[in-house]
């Protein structure tokens, strides 16, 4: 396994194997993404911009604010008829009062549905480097256009 990742701090990093991958994941659980979101691929190669590809299937977005116990994850899987791209999502009210940064290029930030607690979005990004599926721990919605 070999886990891509485009730091909030703009820094790419790639890991490879379980260990290496699960120390970055922490690593990037307590960084305060206020600019600019994580973005990783888990697949067997290492995924790097080329006109050429390899081109990821299997994406997460997140974004964590460390002191307030809270992050926004939105996975992407082509391969995935039922629902291709999706934001994780907080059922519980009232919604908490933050804004997760979405996308640093365009200012845009998650939907405060989409909030769940640090150790949450762990357990699900821990679930997607096992399977390179949809994490089935925490609850989902089909992504919006921002």
């Amino acid at each position: 396994m070999i886990l891509t990742a485009s730091l909030t701090t703009g820094v790419a990093r790639v890991t490879n194997g379980s260990s290496a991958s699960i120390r970055l994941i922490n690593e990037i659980l307590n960084l305060d993404h206020v600019d600019w979101e994580t973005t990783m691929a888990v697949g067997d190669v290492e995924y790097h911009r080329s006109k050429d590809g390899p081109y990821p299937n299997h994406q997460m977005r997140i974004s964590v604010r460390p002191s307030m116990g809270l992050a926004a994850l939105n996975y992407t899987d082509h391969d995935d008829t039922n629902m291709p791209i999706a934001n994780s999502f907080n059922p519980k009210r009232p919604l908490p009062e933050v804004d997760l940064i979405f996308n640093g290029t365009t200012g845009a930030v998650f939907p405060r549905t989409a909030a769940i607690p640090v150790l949450d979005a762990r357990t699900a990004i821990l679930e997607w480097l096992e399977t390179r599926k949809r994490p089935s721990c925490i609850q989902w919605r089909p992504y919006d256009i921002y």
